[in-house]
């Protein structure tokens, strides 16, 4: 009897081990889709961030704030987008490939350079999001 418990506290402690090693997972996130300039790249990191101009922008139902960005063209810009409402946002700038996507209540950054000069809309892509208003422009000089 008891040599059959061992047996079950076994299998019990491997079968946790598993689900633990499981839900561990991959340790890549979701949020930062391309840093801009082109096609969607690797994955990027605050570690990888730039120590120059920073542009924060606040999302929230269904609004940027502020909703009118300037930066320097060629010049790595890192947008830290902090999600102020209760639903999945996105900060989107698709003329040059930039995607940051930021959960309910978080706040993350990337960089972001634009190489020449005008003026380039942003959105949310989360579907309707940019029909009901979160959308703006960022002028580059």
């Amino acid at each position: 009897m008891a040599r059959e418990m061992q047996r079950w506290a076994a299998v019990a402690v491997l079968g946790a081990g598993l689900v633990v090693g499981a839900c561990g997972g991959g340790g890549g996130s979701d949020r930062a889709k391309s840093a801009g300039g082109g096609p969607p790249g690797p994955e990027k990191t605050a570690l990888e961030t730039p120590a120059g101009p920073k542009l924060e922008v606040s999302a929230k139902e269904f609004a940027f704030t502020p909703s009118a960005l300037s930066m320097k063209a060629g010049q790595a810009t890192d947008i830290v987008l902090h999600n102020a409402g209760s639903i999945e946002h996105d900060f989107s700038v698709p003329d040059v490939g930039f995607k940051l996507s930021m959960p309910p209540s978080e706040t993350g950054d990337l960089a972001l350079t634009i190489a020449k000069p005008g003026t380039y809309p942003f959105h949310c892509s989360v579907p309707g999001h940019e029909g009901a208003g979160m959308k703006g422009t960022i002028t580059v000089e």
